[in-house]
């Protein structure tokens, strides 16, 4: 460390503080010498596994290095970075210190800073979220050098922020539960769609699934039905929309029957990897339409990115994090690697055989969305998001400079129950949509909870977009996020509502007492009938009966964009023409024509690990050559 004039003496010790972490204050303690900062220990056990990790490691590490406090923020994780600063410029001022004195002092020497790296490769992945990986993994397992760049510090992308179920029509296992009330009535609704409800190329597989359903129905069987061919026509018709031009959208035939027939396959391949996934609960995430949900048993979206992340480095996969891509190479109608910058300004080339895209959408792109919105009404200028920060539509700007076609980027999704403030999914209780009870802020209900993501959005919208979620303490058992430390805080901070009685909880979040109690005596009611006839709910759990109680507030945040590159079922991303562009392929949010004008909730992890998977494969067969003169080592260019 340099002799600074600006000298500061510390009273000796640690010191315990906090820092503002991903899902709130983090315990931190800062241990001093009379001069210097000597150890940061973050206590993490309260945070998502993987959203912030690369925060906690890198900013003490520089903190202690440099011994300033002006040091970056880390890229994709500002407030995160910001609140670790704080968190020791507190702890500064309890040893007695002033924390300005720290902060006027220079950054942490990066040194010198080395010519253009360059590198050759086989196949080069721009993006590091489960897309990404997974096809990376896969090409690895084609036995290709395999090279992923990701413009973060860390991997995960939206994936490590999922809750973790991926839809997969499984029905060796589903038969094995039971059928829940009002599950059987869907199933009679779905099979008696008029045919002209159907486009033409759904029709055959349709007439088929309504032979399926009937002998099921027929049968007076109890267990919970499912097939490749109910997963199809869900995916579809719960992706068929309208804009508000008129313009009616649904998913391309071709993609929807790769993803279910292969998804399957997908949720095993995961776990010939290392994902473990908990065989004793079939679940279904908000806006799903059906219980196929596969969920990982510990983790969440972590479970995936971190075995997926170890298997590729295990296998000789390199992963380049810091370096945001800026354009493709293009040589003879052929795509031939990408230009980049790394955090300390370089250029970096990657000469490839191949390039796929899997950066992801644009949801975390808010002018974005509103330039190509044909969708909502409205979409204002300060909605948050549930996206990672860095889902801001880079590789669908990537792949258009070289000619590729867009489809359906006027569709966007939000996720109606997320953190009014931070657009966060997992702060409160988080349930599964049969348990639900959404109430406006008058205390009534005002939708079928049960509905798909978009309904539920505009349903809240039109109610003033703030509502509340009311669940029991045995609804509160079923919520994806629960740990009863993480509760306690959060009803300490206000975030979350608990009472001993309905007309407590009420008047903490100021509605009127005596209807919220009627609400939720109708809606007992109709879980004991199995049916609501206020707004045709017909799939059921749990009654709201056993004190203490909960509200959650929650509002619509942009979650998920619809539209991207146009891309066939092999994953070759189409020119304007409707020909594949050489070398490049896409999967994931980052490509269109899948989800249509609405994902199924549980749909995207299908998605990327399926089309992912996919890319990698047609990639390795259709480039076939080694390249051996691969550097790794920086080089003046």
């Amino acid at each position: 460390m340099k002799d600074h004039v600006d000298k500061v003496n510390f009273k000796p010790g640690t010191y315990s503080v906090t820092a503002a972490g991903h899902n709130g204050q983090v315990p931190m303690k800062v241990t001093f010498s009379e001069n210097r900062i000597e150890n940061i220990d973050i206590d993490t056990r309260g945070e998502t596994a993987g959203i912030a990790d690369t925060v906690w490691q890198r900013m003490p590490e520089q903190i202690i290095s440099g011994q300033t406090l002006n040091v970056d923020a880390v890229s994709g994780a500002s407030d995160t970075s910001r609140g670790v600063l704080n968190g020791v410029a507190d702890a500064v001022s309890l040893a007695g210190a002033d924390p300005n004195v720290l902060k006027k002092r220079p950054k942490p020497d990066k040194g010198e800073i080395k010519g253009t790296v360059e590198y050759s490769t086989d196949v080069v992945i721009i993006g590091g979220g489960g897309t990404g990986l997974s096809a990376a993994a896969t090409s690895v397992q084609a036995g290709k050098k395999t090279i992923l760049v990701e413009k973060f510090p860390a991997v995960g992308g939206n994936t490590i922020r999922t809750g973790g179920p991926m839809n997969a029509a499984d029905p060796e296992w589903q038969n094995t539960f039971d059928a829940l009330p009002g599950e059987a009535a869907t199933l009679k609704n779905l099979m008696e769609t008029p045919d002209e409800k159907i486009d033409p190329e759904y029709l055959d597989d349709f007439h088929e699934l309504q032979v399926q359903l009937k002998e099921y129905l027929d049968s007076g069987e109890h267990f919970l039905f499912d097939s490749k061919l109910l997963h199809e026509i869900q995916t579809y018709l719960g992706g068929k929309r309208t804009d508000l031009n008129g313009a009616e959208i649904h998913g391309d035939y071709t993609l929807v029957k790769t993803l279910v027939d292969n998804a399957l396959k997908s949720v095993s391949w995961l776990q010939s990897i290392g994902v473990r996934f908990d065989p004793n609960e079939v679940t279904m995430p908000v806006g799903a339409k059906w219980r196929r949900g596969h969920k990982p048993l510990e983790n969440q979206g972590f479970e995936y990115i971190s075995n997926l992340q170890r298997y590729v480095k295990e296998q000789g996969g390199q992963i380049i994090t810091d370096t945001r891509v800026k354009k493709l190479l293009k040589e003879n109608n052929q795509i031939v690697g990408l230009e980049a910058t790394n955090a300390d300004g370089q250029q970096v080339i990657v000469h490839a055989n191949a390039v796929i895209l899997a950066s992801g959408g644009f949801a975390a792109n808010t002018k974005m969305v509103q330039k190509y919105n044909t969708y909502w009404t409205k979409v204002d200028d300060d909605i948050a998001t549930s996206n990672s920060p860095a889902i801001t539509g880079d590789g669908i700007k990537l792949g258009t400079d070289v000619g590729a076609d867009l489809v359906g980027m006027g569709f966007s999704q939000m996720m109606p129950v997320s953190d009014p403030v931070t657009g966060e999914l997992f702060s409160g209780l988080q349930v599964p949509p049969a348990n639900f009870v959404m109430v406006n802020n008058k205390g009534d209900r005002f939708v079928d909870e049960y509905e798909s993501r978009d309904v539920l959005s505009q349903a809240a919208i039109d109610n003033g977009s703030l509502f509340y979620l009311i669940a029991d303490e045995n609804i509160k058992g079923t919520a994806y996020n629960t740990s009863q430390e993480k509760i306690n805080e959060q009803v300490e901070a206000g975030t979350l509502f608990k009472d001993d009685t309905l007309e407590g909880l009420a008047k903490q979040i100021k509605i009127d007492p005596t209807e919220l109690v009627t609400t939720i005596t109708k809606y007992n009611s109709y879980v004991d009938a199995g049916h609501d006839p206020e707004f045709g709910k017909d799939v059921f759990d749990l009654k709201v009966e056993k004190a203490p109680f909960y509200a959650t507030p929650r509002k619509p945040a942009l979650h998920h964009t619809m539209g991207g590159l146009k891309i066939d079922s092999s994953a070759h991303v189409l020119d304007t023409s409707g020909q594949p562009i050489s070398g490049l392929y896409a999967a994931g949010e980052v490509a269109g024509g899948l989800h249509a004008g609405n994902r199924l909730g549980g749909n995207s992890l299908a998605d990327i690990f399926t089309f992912g998977r996919i890319a990698a494969q047609t990639a390795a067969k259709e480039h076939q050559e080694n390249i051996t003169d691969a550097t790794t080592s920086p080089s003046q260019v």
